[in-house]
């Protein structure tokens, strides 16, 4: 593979822009845009479709923050994170802005990503080969605890996201097998599908909520904006990143940290980081800074055990090595030992996609959205509505799932009327599973030892890990407690005067 050929640097970018697509419209995937594009590959030569895989990968999860800044409709489930934020913030300084730091700091972190990946591979691939479902149990508790008590409103925070969980348990046992909450109906069993929730609570409520006549879809921006776009995409989230330079580095190291961590992925690398800073009382900025970070650290990060030892790190990444196998390529240590220019060349893909490709997609985005504000109300909401039903019935091409959309988006109505965070029930659609997945795998094989859990080395590191993580939050909400409280102090008259 030529990294810098026209066939491979054409590749790269016709991936890019088909993986941004898919990823700006909600319920159309990254996963589904590779699925669709694996028969196309096989007749390609490897180097160019292998650019082309890379650059789906790298832009589908950043392109979900298109929809999340225009509509409030997160287009990934990793965008589903800070959506509220990401959106506020394209209602206060603008779609360009907010767009800008999608891109900056998504190209940022794939960058700091693909340095790890690269210096990294097998070394930190050893770690994750460490983790059994223990492991994995403290590490899903830490999100548990950091999206419950990382909610601005404590209470409201935490029923939204036992909502969250009740919704998950729809369907099979995942240990045990049996149909729980199905009600006979045979469209159940397999629960609820996450994109049609995402769409329904986010998207299709979003349009419910407009509606009413509650606040406008996006404000017309003022034209100095549009002339300014440029500035307002790049200098300014380049100068944001200089001032928060080490909260980038961080969010960017955890991300690629998760990512390399089998079947953890961009989602769950983006709610982490997105939840820790929210929970420290983070601006608007900080909070999409840290989850764009990491959400596209992450992508580079599955690739690390994909490449070093044959696991895949997402569904994603699953697929690229049923493809390396069919192209007779095998990945895991003898990659590197026998195919080290093939290596080389996907981390040059990588970096080209980094630094090039994604600011690139996204500003022809910024510009789309600039113009789509343009559009009359009603247009737009039509659109809208539109692409969310397709997107929808795209899924499993079952039009029950309509039905499942349609009620809960008056949930998530429901939900928004009554001030609860639509982002924890998601976060406990996506928690919830895989805390009792990993919790009855690890009771079932030890015969219910609770003391199993604190066996092993880096499992007690990870649930030390969240008695601190428990302690700082509460002291952080006393020290909320204790500035209001001044501050309401502050405010009374002096009734003695």
């Amino acid at each position: 593979m030529n990294a810098v050929s026209w066939d491979v640097l054409l590749a790269l970018f016709l991936g890019s822009f088909y993986g941004a697509v898919f990823g700006a419209m909600p319920g159309l995937t990254a996963t589904l845009a590779l699925s669709l594009f694996i028969p196309f590959a096989l007749f390609m030569p490897p180097e160019v479709g292998l650019a082309a895989i890379i650059g789906l990968t790298a832009t589908a999860i950043f392109a979900g923050d298109m929809g999340a800044v225009m509509a409030r409709i997160p287009g990934t489930p990793a965008s589903a994170a800070y959506t509220e934020e990401i959106h506020d913030l394209a209602q206060e300084r603008g779609a360009t802005y907010a767009l800008g730091i999608s891109a900056v700091f998504s190209a940022l972190g794939s960058l700091v990503g693909t340095g790890l990946l690269v210096v990294g591979s097998l070394g930190m691939a050893a770690v994750a080969r460490q983790f059994s479902s223990f492991e994995y149990f403290w590490l899903v508790l830490l999100g548990v605890i950091s999206g419950v008590l990382g909610s601005p409103h404590l209470l409201k925070g935490a029923l939204a996201f036992a909502l969250g969980m009740l919704l998950a348990t729809i369907g099979y046992d995942p240990a045990l097998g049996n149909p729980r909450f199905t009600f006979g109906q045979v469209n159940l069993l397999g629960g609820i599908n996450f994109i049609v929730a995402l769409i329904g609570l986010f998207g299709l409520s979003e349009l419910l909520y407009q509606a009413l006549g509650k606040e406008p879809l996006l404000p017309r921006p003022p034209s100095s904006l549009l002339r300014g776009s440029f500035t307002a995409y790049l200098w300014e989230p380049l100068r944001l990143a200089l001032r928060e330079r080490w909260l980038f580095l961080r969010s960017a190291f955890l991300g690629t940290f998760i990512g390399f961590l089998p079947g953890a992925g961009s989602d769950f690398a983006a709610w982490i980081s997105a939840n820790l800073k929210r929970t420290a009382g983070g601006s608007r900025e900080q909070v999409v800074l840290a989850g764009t970070s990491a959400n596209n650290a992450a992508v580079a990060g599955t690739w690390i055990p994909a490449l070093s030892l044959g696991i895949p790190g997402d569904t994603l990444t699953a697929i690229v090595l049923g493809l390396f196998l069919t192209l007779g390529i095998r990945p895991g240590p003898e990659l590197f030992s026998k195919n080290l220019g093939l290596v080389v060349e996907i981390y040059l893909v990588f970096l080209l996609a980094s630094v090039l490709i994604m600011p690139l997609v996204g500003y022809m985005g910024a510009l789309a959205a600039g113009l789509a504000t343009r559009l009359p109300r009603k247009v737009l909401l039509g659109l809208i509505a539109g692409v969310s039903l397709i997107g929808v019935y795209a899924i499993n091409n079952n039009p029950f799932d309509l039905y499942v959309a349609a009620l809960l988006a008056l949930l998530g109505l429901l939900l928004r009327l009554g001030d609860f965070p639509l982002g924890q029930v998601v976060l406990g659609l996506v928690l919830g599973p895989l805390l009792e997945q990993h919790l009855m795998v690890s009771m079932i094989k030890t015969h219910w030892n609770l003391l199993s859990f604190f066996e092993r080395p880096v499992a007690i590191l990870l649930a030390l890990a969240n008695l601190a993580l428990v302690g700082s939050l509460l002291w952080l909400r006393l020290r909320q407690w204790q500035r209001l409280r001044a501050l309401r102090n502050l405010a009374q008259p002096d009734r003695e005067g």
